[in-house]
């Protein structure tokens, strides 16, 4: 391994060697719970720093390669990732006892709560940047472990624990067809690396297999986009994770996954897999916003309206091309921030209401008119509702599946955001217009405050100049 190959992996040693750290101090110094959190904030501060400076594009080593797509991703991940650990600081269910148990969580946890999310983001990272099958294998079942772990992390609490099973069964359970397609890959190929899809010989005698071979390795990104018909873990896994381990789980995972799609599988067409793609997109998003319908905790709403917004990601990556990748990068970056700003509300009603049903939300507008006017902000958002970022995002994807043919998509892209108008305003109505039961105002902790009002900011200013965003996706792409 050369200096060079040492510089490109710099912001995923640095995180290694962060959260190995973090570990060593747990056993040490425990229940420390602020130093942790500020310790893994800060590692992944830098290490979006040493990802600008070892730029500069390339293949390392043969499976990862550096190059400006890879570093977008990286830098929204790293991102969010920070916001995820922010928010994490003043959940109230990690310092305090539940209702269902009397011990509370220990505070010796927290350097390993904050290890796991950066090894996490190691994954995550190795994952976008991967160009050979076997590293993006060993980057999902980093990312499965720590997210297996982290969504129990709750020990004492039933539903963490049930969330935890739901999610470590499925996971293996896809991750075990994909390691047989990537097997099927390297017989048909004799190789493991993605150029050997984009440049397989697509005879009538090779064509079947490395299909089949194909789609194998598809539900291995199913599972990580949630998309129907790998969804069914997504509501119950949501539910039961700590709420800044479902904001983590609705955002990070997904990016990636979409990432990676595109990385690997953008000429689907040339694998005639195009129409097959466009139903599960439609499908996606119908079951995943007639599902949110129905529900009344608001974890769960949000987890059936992720499974939707994927939906939406996959319209982009159908359209393909230029524009469809586009169309990805942008929605990516859009629901990771809106996403991360509706979670970040949902803590702080739940650490107030003591529950996540959506009856915590009744009356918010007089209990804390800022919290309600910010999570209309990003319902509004999420709905794709200008001149929020959410509606700069579906407009993307929508104009790119027009451009290239897939008017029937687009429309049934439209139709279900109509339908989520329901649900989301759902929440919206009961903020202004449904009296509480609990008349005392909210105090919203620091920390929530913080990322509340960066990710509206974000929000907001993404949706009003969508210029500098569209601009460095396009020269990402371009």
């Amino acid at each position: 391994m050369t200096l060079g190959h040492l510089s490109a992996l710099s912001p995923e040693l640095f995180l290694t060697i962060a959260a190995l750290g973090l570990l060593l101090a747990d056993a040490v110094w425990p229940g420390r719970r602020k130093t942790s959190v500020a310790v893994a904030i800060g590692a992944v501060l830098a290490a979006a720093v040493l990802l600008f400076k070892c730029g500069g594009d390339g293949v390392v080593l043969g499976m990862m390669a550096a190059d400006g797509m890879g570093r977008f991703f990286k830098l929204i991940l790293l991102g969010g990732m920070a916001l995820v650990l922010w928010m994490s600081l003043d959940y109230r269910a990690f310092r305090s006892s539940s209702a269902d148990r009397e011990e509370t969580v220990s505070e010796t946890a927290w350097g390993t709560y904050a290890a796991l999310l950066l090894l996490a983001t190691v994954g995550l990272l190795l994952l976008v940047s991967a160009v050979d099958f076997l590293l993006i294998v060993v980057a999902l079942e980093l990312i499965g472990v720590t997210s297996f772990i982290l969504t129990g992390f709750l020990r004492h609490d039933r539903r963490s624990n049930e969330a935890a099973i739901k999610y470590f069964l499925v996971g293996a359970f896809s991750s075990a067809l994909m390691i047989y397609g990537v097997s099927l890959l390297y017989g048909i190929t004799g190789s493991t690396a993605i150029r050997a899809v984009l440049e397989a010989d697509l005879g009538v005698a090779s064509r079947f297999p490395l299909i089949a071979a194909v789609l194998f390795i598809l539900v291995g990104f199913g599972f990580k986009l949630a998309m129907v018909p790998f969804h069914m873990w997504v509501p119950d896994a949501y539910e039961g994770a700590p709420t800044p381990i479902t904001a983590f789980l609705s955002v990070a995972p997904k990016a990636a996954a979409a990432g990676i799609l595109v990385r690997t599988f953008a000429a689907h067409g040339e694998l005639g897999l195009s129409s097959l793609l466009a139903v599960l997109a439609a499908v996606t998003m119908t079951v995943g916003n007639l599902a949110a319908l129905r529900q009344s905790n608001v974890k769960r709403l949000l987890a059936y309206s992720s499974i939707a917004q994927m939906g939406y990601v996959l319209v982009g990556f159908v359209a393909a091309g230029k524009l469809g990748i586009l169309s990805v990068l942008v929605y990516s970056a859009a629901y990771l921030v809106m996403n991360l700003g509706a979670f970040a509300c949902v803590i702080a009603v739940s650490n107030d209401a003591g529950m996540d049903d959506l009856m915590g939300f009744s009356g918010l507008s007089r209990r804390s008119l800022p919290l309600a006017l910010a999570t209309t902000v990003f319902m509004l958002s999420l709905t794709g509702i200008p001149p929020m970022v959410g509606f700069v995002g579906k407009f993307s994807v929508f104009a790119a599946a027009v451009a290239e043919g897939w008017v029937w998509l687009a429309v049934v892209g439209v139709i279900n955001s109509v339908i989520s108008l329901y649900y989301y305003f759902g929440i919206v109505h009961r903020m202004f217009f449904v009296d509480s039961e609990r008349p005392l105002r909210i105090s919203v902790a620091a920390s929530l405050v913080g990322c509340i009002s960066v990710t509206l900011l974000g929000t907001l200013a993404a949706g009003l100049f969508p210029g500098p965003l569209l601009e460095w996706v396009r020269r990402v792409v371009l």
